[in-house]
């Protein structure tokens, strides 16, 4: 049905279960390893996509060292999984594989668990970076449930290189500069943001910035209507600075050589409680993913200090599903969950994040 997937093996024949079940416990190594990817291009060829690739899982599963003969041959199929994703036809079932190795992850078990468990994670970096979002969405509900951290490119490149036996570091940065290649994906450079405190004069900078940053990033989060409920409820400069007066409100810019002015953020001290509370933290979307988020929140903590306080608490929409994503890797936790009723009919749905400052 299907043209051979060119990263696995070629084949004469249908393979099968009877054909993994040959092997013992005891007797999985090489010749179990290139069993499973011919299993995996027959799965693939008959129009089998989605238990193709539970197959590439198992070849994943095995401790191979990178002396293995097989490997040299045909090496561990991040590269082979890549040209799948890429090339499933939209008449077979392939489920999401994003959702399937976040699942796989989080919930591995031994043997071998620790080296599965980011493999596992290794594979659904690949997926994140060559499937859509929309159609292929992460589980956002286990994600906030049980406060799972997605990890970065850096973790598992780590991870990977503390556990490998094999040569997962060389196989998977190859598997995924492929996965740019394809999608024509170019590797988001870092950006060196400033942040810098403002006075009441520079508000009007702030409101404009949150016209321009809401209108493109909250809409299918909250509705076209409460978008501009909001933004002239919250961001009428006159009511802003009597913040700054009154509460004793922090605004700040964030802006970057060659850009300007990309966002802002605002935090006060809680009453009576050593609590820094983030009111915003808006970054310009061109400008989202290159570290400017992260940096922007080690700049708040380090402002606890100055305010007396050992915490940092924010609140994020339930949908925000990036947000949520930023602050937990941030280490930020999901503490509480508010509703909150802004008027006119517009309600806030919530969560309460914190972390410590120290």
């Amino acid at each position: 049905m299907n043209e051979p997937n060119p990263f696995l093996p070629l084949i004469d024949r249908e393979y099968g279960v009877a054909d993994m079940e040959k092997f013992s416990r005891d007797d999985r190594g090489g010749a179990f390893y290139h069993t499973a990817l011919c299993y995996a291009q027959s799965l693939w060829m008959s129009g089998f996509p989605a238990k193709s690739l539970l197959l590439i899982n198992r070849a994943l599963s095995l401790p191979l060292p990178i002396a293995e003969p097989i490997l040299a041959e045909w090496p561990l199929p991040y590269k082979a999984a890549v040209w799948l994703l890429q090339q499933r036809p939209a008449d077979q079932f392939i489920g999401n594989p994003r959702r399937h190795w976040q699942h796989l992850a989080t919930r591995m078990v031994e043997p071998n668990k620790p080296l599965r468990t980011w493999r596992a994670w290794a594979c659904w970096y690949l997926a994140k970076e060559i499937l859509p979002e929309a159609e292929f969405p992460g589980d956002h509900v286990q994600t906030c449930k049980e406060q799972v951290i997605e990890p970065t490119h850096r973790a598992i490149l780590k991870h990977l290189q503390e556990l490998s036996p094999a040569d997962d570091v060389l196989r998977w940065g190859e598997a995924l500069r492929y996965a740019h290649e394809l999608v024509g994906k170019s590797v988001l450079e870092p950006v060196l943001a400033r942040f810098r405190r403002i006075d009441a004069t520079e508000l009007p900078t702030v409101c404009k910035l949150a016209r321009d940053i809401w209108r493109k990033c909250y809409p299918g989060i909250i509705t076209p209507e409460q978008i501009e409920y909001m933004l002239t409820v919250w961001y009428e400069p006159i009511s802003m600075a009597r913040e700054m007066v009154a509460r004793g409100t922090w605004f700040a810019l964030i802006d970057a050589k060659g850009y300007g002015e990309i966002g802002y953020l605002s935090f006060e001290k809680l009453p009576g409680q050593p609590i820094l509370f983030l009111n915003k933290l808006y970054l310009k979307a061109e400008l989202q993913g290159r570290g400017i988020g992260a940096a922007a929140l080690r700049w708040v903590a380090d402002r606890c200090a100055e305010l007396g306080c050992d915490t940092v608490q924010l609140r994020v929409n339930k949908a925000n599903v990036p947000a949520i994503r930023s602050y937990l890797r941030a280490g930020f936790a999901i503490t509480d969950s508010v509703c909150t009723d802004i008027g006119s009919g517009y309600f806030m749905d919530d969560y309460v994040m914190q972390r410590r400052c120290d």
